[in-house]
């Protein structure tokens, strides 16, 4: 196992470092120049402009910047943005709500998901495992944004059961309808899966032969069916928990979550490259780790992945 874990971790250089090389590449190659729009319509001062490029290393040339950049990142210093804070500051402030909302939705998507999955998968074929599987195909099929709108108009403004936006500081349930619609599609895609796995291990010979021992059927389920049947979802869910984290700008955008993904949409806004990068890496970090707790994991549910 510690040289599985080795092995893993040596992999995760090489993806962190291509990752922030190619966002850095992407937001140095974006069009404009971010001291002119710092000063929008008003006119520059050569000079001034020269010393803020210097202070932001943006008179170096790219490879100079990036490598700077990985230099003060082991250290956790991101630089300031360009109204003088610290970007980890900034990112420490909203990093906080992100996890919230993240935690939240990936309980709703885990509970509901499995819960509806299983029914679906148990009762094949009946009339509540076809409107499982017609709304499940909406969720994936409507876009995120459309959702959190639906769910806004409904929900809040007609229905007034839950806060329309949730703003800077938010409690529970402000963030229980933004938690909801971020986490409806892979909620969805957990249904299918967990039916597909149940349909299929049901009908599976030790599941018979668990039958004929005498075996009650409730036995039979959870013993053998769900066991086996929910080891691809947790491996699903584990992965998906990263993907939250870096997927909420549409919703924390929507309504008005002040996350990791509406800084990120302010910053692109403003041009702050130096905040995009770094939240991008801190992301990175966050989905690789997620993989490598996912893959410990599914090595010790079964060892003949350590091998492979």
């Amino acid at each position: 196992m510690g040289k599985y874990l080795l092995r893993r971790i040596l992999q995760m250089i090489p993806v962190v470092l291509g990752t922030t090389l190619l966002v850095y590449a992407l937001v140095f190659a974006l069009p404009g120049d971010p001291v002119k729009a710092m000063f929008g319509d008003k006119p520059i001062n050569a000079a001034v402009a020269a010393q803020i490029r210097a202070e932001y290393n943006l008179d170096k040339p790219f490879i100079i910047q990036y490598l700077l950049f990985l230099k003060n990142a082991l250290t956790l210093n991101f630089g300031n943005t360009f109204s003088g804070q610290p970007v980890i500051d900034e990112i420490g402030q909203a990093f906080p709500v992100t996890i919230k909302l993240a935690l939240m939705a990936f309980v709703f998507e885990a509970v509901f998901g499995v819960i509806f999955g299983i029914i679906s998968g148990l009762k094949k074929g009946k009339w509540y495992d076809s409107v499982i599987l017609i709304v499940s195909l909406l969720l994936i099929s409507v876009p995120t944004f459309v959702t959190g709108f639906l769910a806004q108009y409904f929900i809040g403004v007609k229905w007034r059961l839950l806060p329309v936006t949730a703003g800077s500081d938010p409690g529970f349930l402000d963030l229980l309808m933004p938690a909801m619609v971020l986490g409806s599609v892979s909620m969805a895609y957990i249904i299918r899966l967990t039916r597909s796995e149940v349909s299929s291990n049901i009908a599976e010979d030790y599941v018979r032969t668990a039958r004929a021992k005498g075996m009650s059927n409730r036995q039979v389920i959870v013993r053998h069916v769900l066991r086996n049947s929910l080891i691809p979802v947790v491996t699903y869910l584990g992965q998906d928990l990263g993907a939250l984290m870096g997927g909420a700008m549409i919703s924390e955008t929507i309504f008005n979550v002040h996350g990791i993904g509406f800084l990120t949409y302010q910053s692109i806004l403003k041009g702050e490259s130096n905040m995009v990068v770094s939240i991008v890496t801190l992301l990175t970090l966050i989905f690789v780790v997620c993989n490598l707790a996912v893959d410990m994991l599914y090595a010790a549910l079964d060892p003949r992945i350590r091998y492979a």
